[in-house]
């Protein structure tokens, strides 16, 4: 009886197994453009998903040492493939050069995508045929070694950080695990899956109270990672409406046919997220000097930037005679433009014809925030793994940058690099009658100084007035910290953007996580309520739920997918 129904089951996961891996060969090369990610999304779960319920199968009802065997390899190359497909993504991320990106791509993310499949298909085969004879009902009755003890008790301790990594996803917690944990949850969920399967194996007694706890905790892991995936297509709904609601009802319908070839032909894609989309069709100039303090207060700073470019210049891509001036985030103490703002973006933007600037500006140095100077040692020792063309100086401020900079400051500092740009527009081919500025965080904040500032026509001896702004994509803004920017000081208009909002303001489109430990969603809520209240109804707000502070790091996460399509 046992045996029918592990063959029927097997029989599925072979044909899924197979059909992800043809299908993985065919994304890789058609990129964007695949065809039926949905449906080869849904077969690649279930893929994953009948794997580890038929290690469980053979486990609790017996096998062959060789198939059990081949089921405790599956585990273990189903963590590591987790692991590899995320770092895979991260390194790429932090890649100035394609070299760079296709390297971690081909090395880090496609290895642990094809080995799980692969070695899913040779436990299926086996299991369908059911090789060697069962044993005692599964398990290992022989009596367990002290390596084995110590095996178990360390991977019970990886098990029970998956109950504070579900606590860190569920709650508004503040801090660098929420972002990794926020958009990295699909997997961890088939990560932690195995696992406990794993030390369900080690342990070798069925049936027993002990090991259905500790089934029913992994199972119940797996489901709480699986709660952003799940979520998603509701997300998706409500980010429809909104973008409907504030640019009507018929906005497909205008976009223009020659450049729509161009854009995201679905709002998510479950292979995606998995395989990731390498960039390519940019060039980037990176480090390229435009500001250098001699006296006052700006004495020895030094500001510099990078461009993207697209590598061709054709009419037709959405961007073509658009510029974008990117801002880093950072709590305005910290934070880089390169790897901390968040350069997958920038090289996409620069793909779809955009001239992408990412500038920096100076970072204040008269307060103090533990939680983000804190992470300096995580990502020094993170960039020690790095390739050299990397840029991962996220939250630590070079200290070409830093000084006792208040808002002013700045915002004079990206007023210096809006003159910049319009003396150097010719040389970079950017644009000036349609700018769009986009950041996050602080970053956010400032973006929307900027471009509201700009868009007002108040603020020339500041801004250069040759810059037209058409739009501008704050994501999660920091509008709302008012201890620490009054902390910082500054005009009150810096302090409480909010003031900026005019009956003609630009339209915006804002980025905001339900699960914002950082930024409470309520900030992007109460900055599209003073739009309405001065008659302005051209700012969206797309939230994502369970989405955490800086969830758009993985450029072909959920998240960041979603929003991207709009």
């Amino acid at each position: 009886m046992h045996r029918e129904i592990r063959q029927p089951l097997a029989s599925a996961a072979l044909i899924l197994n197979l059909a992800s891996m043809v299908y993985g060969i065919y994304f890789i090369a058609a990129g964007r453009a695949a065809v039926l990610p949905t449906l080869f999304g849904i077969a690649l779960l279930a893929a994953l998903a009948l794997n580890l319920l038929l290690v469980l199968l053979n486990y609790i009802k017996g096998a062959g040492v060789r198939l059990q065997r081949w089921g405790t390899a599956y585990l273990i190359i189903s963590m590591a493939a987790m692991g590899l497909m995320g770092l895979g993504e991260m390194v790429a991320a932090s890649a100035y050069a394609p070299r760079t990106e296709a390297l971690a791509q081909f090395f880090l993310v496609y290895p642990g995508y094809f080995a799980v499949l692969i070695v899913g298909v040779l436990q299926a085969r086996l299991t369908r045929n059911l090789i060697g004879d069962c044993v005692n009902q599964g398990g290992n009755p022989a009596q367990p070694s002290r390596g084995r003890i110590l095996l178990l008790i360390m991977l019970f301790l990886v098990l029970l950080s998956g109950v504070f990594n579900a606590y860190i996803l569920l709650a508004d917690y503040a801090g660098l695990l929420q972002i990794l944990i926020s958009q990295s949850a699909l997997f961890l969920a088939f990560f932690y899956a195995a696992l406990t399967l794993w030390i369900l194996k080690i342990y070798g007694k069925p049936g027993c109270p002990l090991n259905i706890f500790i089934g029913l905790a992994g199972l119940a892991l797996f489901i709480v990672f699986l709660l952003p995936l799940l979520l998603i297509p509701g997300a998706a709904k409500q980010a429809e409406d909104e973008f409907k609601a504030v640019f009507g009802e018929d906005w497909p319908a205008r976009l223009d046919p020659a450049a729509e070839k161009y854009f995201l032909k679905h709002r998510f894609s479950l292979p995606a997220y998995f395989l990731g989309y390498p960039q390519k069709g940019y060039t980037v100039e990176h480090d390229l000097l435009f500001y250098e303090g001699t006296e006052g207060v700006d004495q020895g700073i030094k500001l510099y930037f990078d461009v993207y470019k697209p590598l061709l210049t054709q009419p037709d891509l959405p961007g073509y005679g658009t510029t974008i001036i990117r801002i880093h985030g950072g709590a305005w103490i910290a934070g880089d433009k390169g790897f901390a703002n968040m350069m997958q973006m920038n090289k996409y933007l620069a793909s779809q014809g955009y001239t992408v600037f990412d500038a920096q500006y100076g970072l204040s140095s008269l307060i103090t925030l533990p939680r983000i100077m804190n992470l300096h040692g995580f990502l020094t020792s993170v960039a020690a793994l790095m390739p050299e063309d990397t840029a991962i100086s996220a939250a630590v401020a070079p200290a070409h940058v830093r000084g006792p900079f208040s808002l002013d400051d700045m915002v004079r500092h990206l007023g210096i690099f809006t003159d910049y740009l319009v003396k150097h527009a010719g040389q970079y081919g950017a644009s000036l009658d349609s700018v769009f500025i986009s950041g996050g965080s602080a970053g956010g904040h400032l973006t929307t100084a900027m471009a509201l500032a700009m868009a007002g026509g108040e603020h020339e001896a500041i801004f250069n007035p040759g810059i037209t702004v058409k739009g501008y994509i704050p994501f999660y803004p920091a509008n709302k910290a008012t201890p620490i920017l009054e902390a910082i000081g500054g005009a009150p208009e810096w302090i409480d953007v909010e003031q900026l909002v005019q009956p003609d303001s630009p339209p915006c489109l804002i980025y905001q996580g339900y699960g914002d430990g950082m930024v409470p969603w309520e900030t992007a809520r109460s900055f599209k309520e003073r739009y309405r209240e001065v008659g302005n109804e051209a700012c969206a707000v797309i939230y994502l739920p369970l989405a955490a502070h800086a969830s758009d790091f993985q450029f072909t996460g959920y998240y960041n997918q979603l929003f991207l399509y709009y």
